[in-house]
């Protein structure tokens, strides 16, 4: 074989499914590892009461809600740290990280800022004086350690960026370790630790996000120095990409909040039945959103890298790689509810609900995969504003008329309100995919 056969062979497995599972896999690890942190707390707190159980729930919605935008505008590092890798400019991507980690510190700071204001933001979300006492105080320790948390997704999308998915995946599983471990020593108390209760859960969070800073710190400057410039043109390009990342991100929690609202609305077994079903189908959510941080990641280094030809290789393996791993759990999810469900919960009504819902998410499941590939792909250009104009339109004038629509007016509870998430992620997927495949990423200036 000659020389140039063999550049074309190396060239031609770009984008190749294989290296798509090598990108993903450490980040669907991370995100395992942070469910099991969830559930973990989830379980631990529930073990001293409903009331406590129900009160961190709903301060975990205010945290959520809070940290969805920032979250969002911190994928501008993954995003044009890859784009700097792929260009060969590892200075520049350097520079991106040491920015996104300064950006990180006011970005945490307006957090803490915003706790200030729990009794407003409580009073608007709603629950008992007790709950909302008790959620107050977990919520207001919690915000004191998010600047930690997004100093470590600064440096983890910058090792991300150039392709090192495995570091942020050890130092997830270091702070998420760490958490479990701490969880029942700060909640239960055990010898001179004294019981903290739900407080406890809180602080231990905070341990963990400052661990996770303190780890993935040192690494930072190890491989790259400490010699950074304060570069104030990386910060505004980290913005202008990362902010409708984050508009993107809050809008669809605030959708999918009022979304979840509708079902409380319903009643306790339609909203049980919701959450069981969510639960479940977290199993195959976890796998895609990782691939499609992969194709985000791979998209933007082939752009960077003007090698179009490869970006749409990475496009098209990650989505049958998600439409295998999504679909097979929607077959799952269609042919064998029932069972699922029952590991849950087992009142009739609810399993009944439940077992309804996870056969509308099998077909669900075929679109969000969609979606979710060809969403991550169009950040990986760059083009974050139409993946953010696609979420606020299709999430606040689709899911939510269509959900109250179907759910209300038809009468078809929560079956109608999961259908409208059908065709919500539909349009998503069909506009999404159009935008990518038509090149239409290209005309954007």
């Amino acid at each position: 074989m000659h020389a140039t056969d063999k550049t074309n062979d190396v060239h031609n497995n770009l984008g190749n499914v294989s290296q798509v599972v090598h990108v993903a896999w450490p980040i669907v690890i991370s995100m395992l590892s942070f469910t099991a942190m969830d559930v973990c707390d989830t379980l631990f707190v529930g073990w001293i009461g409903k009331t406590e159980l129900a009160a961190v729930g709903l301060a975990t919605v205010a945290l959520f809600l809070l940290n969805s935008f920032f979250l969002g505008t911190m994928r501008g590092v993954n995003i044009l740290g890859a784009q700097a890798t792929g260009a060969g400019r590892p200075a520049r991507a350097i520079q991106i990280g040491f920015m996104g980690a300064l950006l990180a510190v006011p970005f945490g700071l307006v957090v803490v800022g915003a706790s200030l204001f729990d009794e407003q933001i409580f009073a608007l979300l709603g629950g008992s004086p007790q709950v909302q006492s008790i959620a107050r105080d977990y919520f207001g320790v919690r915000a004191l350690g998010t600047a930690f948390w997004y100093v470590t997704l600064a440096l983890a999308g910058y090792f991300q960026s150039t392709g090192d998915t495995r570091t942020p995946m050890y130092v997830n599983l270091l702070a998420n370790g760490l958490n479990i471990a701490l969880d029942p020593l700060l909640i239960f108390g055990l010898g001179p630790i004294p019981a903290l209760g739900v407080e406890g859960a809180a602080i231990a969070t905070i341990i963990a996000q400052a661990a996770g800073m303190l780890a993935i710190l040192p690494i930072f400057i190890v491989r790259t120095g400490i010699h950074h410039r304060v570069d104030l043109e990386a910060a505004r390009s980290i913005l202008r990409v990362g902010v409708p990342v984050g508009v993107h991100f809050a809008t669809g929690v605030g959708a999918f909040v009022v979304f979840t609202s509708f079902l409380a609305r319903m009643g306790e077994d339609e909203l049980a039945a919701h959450m069981i079903a969510l639960k479940i189908i977290s199993v195959s959510f976890l796998p895609g959103r990782g691939v499609s941080d992969a194709a985000c990641i791979l998209v933007g280094q082939f752009v960077g890298a003007n090698d179009l030809a490869s970006a749409r290789r990475a496009f098209r393996s990650a989505l049958k790689l998600t439409l295998v791993v999504m679909g097979s759990c929607a077959l799952v999810f269609w042919l064998f509810p029932e069972p699922l469900v029952l590991a849950f919960n087992r009142d009739p009504n609810t399993v009944a609900i439940a077992c309804k819902l996870l056969v509308i998410a099998a077909i669900f499941q075929i679109f969000d995969a969609t979606a979710m590939v060809s969403s991550g792909a169009l950040n990986g250009t760059g083009d974050t504003q139409f993946t953010m104009w696609t979420s606020i339109v299709c999430g606040w004038f689709i899911l939510v008329p269509l959900a109250y629509a179907f759910a209300f007016v038809l009468g078809w509870g929560a079956t109608g309100a999961w259908l409208a998430l059908v065709v919500e992620m539909a349009v998503v997927a069909l506009i999404t995919t159009a935008r990518f495949v038509g090149n239409g990423w290209q005309r954007t200036p």
